[in-house]
């Protein structure tokens, strides 16, 4: 058997924290006979990297460069047996266990794993051998970023309306327009809760819409940080679609669609500065022939908390209950009151009507973020299995609660549209 090391956390056999959490747990070591170290290290570490390369040719010779960036944002290190002085420590056969603690950052970006960078937080065992390699045993932990969505912009709760047109040209003439409108009731959303939207096509052109593709997108931006040179490159995840019917020439047609949102990480621009994640709704058109497609998008945040009846607005300095009021987007007032937020460990029990959120996989994140050649100054780290063998993802909490309903759209013709009285969801609708 040799050495078996198990790194477990109290109280979390996921290993899922949120940012200002305590981690506490246990190394097990189980030795079959005496070991001779220098010292046993425990090394928690989070860190954001970003790593890719590009070829460019120049005055006829392709060149190869290399990006890469870094951000550390825990780096603790315990010695559990010897000291930075130890030269040989004997430990005997049997059953050891070792106690830790370490405090997260509050700033802490949520885990994120992707193809060109990744944000991970792991727990490293370390046996310090003297005159061999090292031996070392990793475990990886979940750490989410507490984005509460009532504590966000308010213009989260209001809706969101957005609309583009395109003409078609058969020289010498061109056709009427093709009208795409999307409409989303707000626009902060949580893991779990299905996005209502509402699509209005008016086909006045010649061409057939052959179908429509509503899609829910993560847009990862990956950037480099000296000595590196300064580049950026952009990723995009999809996280959910949905294919409606076609829209003939001359027509119009109203759709409305449900897309879940699935496990995956907060909405994150300010946390990590080689990583960002946005979100957006894109509804595209795809018509007939060679003519170019007709897009929309929507931006949406993705939060960790989701949006309450009451909107809560974070204190700043002395934690004073004041109480605002606007009105909201059905034009019914909706009163602000001031509050701190609740405990880290459960930021959503602040509402009694929030049932606790379960975890899951992000199942299209990549399991490792690729590596580059081996004269790379800082090559990246392997990836880091779980207790079960497997790959590791992070565990994003799931809600399951309501979903807002539909808006209504506005017609050119005069009236509104409310798609939410249509009994078949994601259906379309003549008029």
């Amino acid at each position: 058997m040799g050495v078996n090391c198990e790194i477990q956390f109290d109280g979390n056999p996921y290993g899922t924290y949120f940012a200002g959490q305590v981690i506490t747990g246990k190394v097990t070591l189980k030795l079959d006979k005496v070991k001779l170290v220098k010292a046993i290290t425990l090394n928690i570490s989070g860190f954001a990297e970003t790593r890719w390369r590009e070829r460019t040719t120049r005055h006829g010779k392709r060149e190869r460069h290399a990006f890469y960036g870094r951000e550390d944002y825990i780096a603790s290190k315990i010695f559990l047996v010897g000291s930075n002085l130890s030269t040989q420590v004997s430990i005997e056969p049997g059953i050891h266990v070792y106690n830790f603690s370490c405090q997260i950052p509050m700033e802490c970006p949520s885990s994120f794993e992707g193809t060109w960078g990744r944000v991970r937080y792991m727990t490293q065992v370390t046996l310090v051998r003297p005159w061999k390699f090292d031996q070392n045993y990793s475990r990886c932990f979940t750490v989410l970023k507490v984005m509460d969505l009532n504590y966000n912009s308010p213009l989260l709760r209001v809706a969101a309306h957005s609309e583009a047109q395109k003409t078609y040209c058969c020289w010498p003439c061109s056709s009427d327009p093709l009208l795409l409108q999307v409409s989303l009731p707000e626009t902060g959303f949580v893991p779990g809760q299905s996005i209502p939207l509402s699509v209005l096509v008016t086909n006045d052109s010649h061409i057939r819409v052959e179908e429509l593709l509503v899609t829910l997108v993560m847009l990862v931006t990956y950037h480099s940080k000296p000595p590196s040179r300064p580049n950026s490159k952009s990723e995009k995840f999809i996280l959910n679609t949905l294919k409606g019917d076609s829209v003939v020439r001359n027509c119009k047609k109203q759709f409305s669609y449900e897309l879940r949102v699935p496990p995956t990480p907060p909405t994150c621009f300010n946390l990590c500065s080689i990583i960002q994640m946005a979100y957006q709704i894109d509804v595209e058109a795809r018509v007939k022939g060679c003519h170019a497609n007709e897009l929309v998008s929507v931006p949406v945040t993705i939060g960790s908390v989701p949006l309450t009846q009451t909107v809560l607005i974070q204190p700043r300095g002395m934690q004073t209950l004041n109480v605002q009021s606007f009105n909201g987007a059905d034009g019914g007032e909706i009163t602000a009151a001031t509050a701190p937020p609740a405990d880290v460990a459960g930021p959503w029990a602040i509402n009694d009507s929030i049932p606790p959120p379960n975890y899951q996989e992000a199942v299209y994140m990549r399991s490792a973020t690729k590596s580059i050649d081996e004269d790379d100054p800082s090559p990246s780290q392997p990836n880091t299995l779980n207790l079960d063998g497997s790959a590791y993802k992070p565990l994003y909490p799931v809600f399951d609660i309501p979903s807002p309903t539909a808006p209504e759209i506005y017609m050119a013709d005069g009236g509104f549209v409310n798609p939410a009285a249509d009994m078949n969801k994601n259906k379309g609708t003549w008029l």
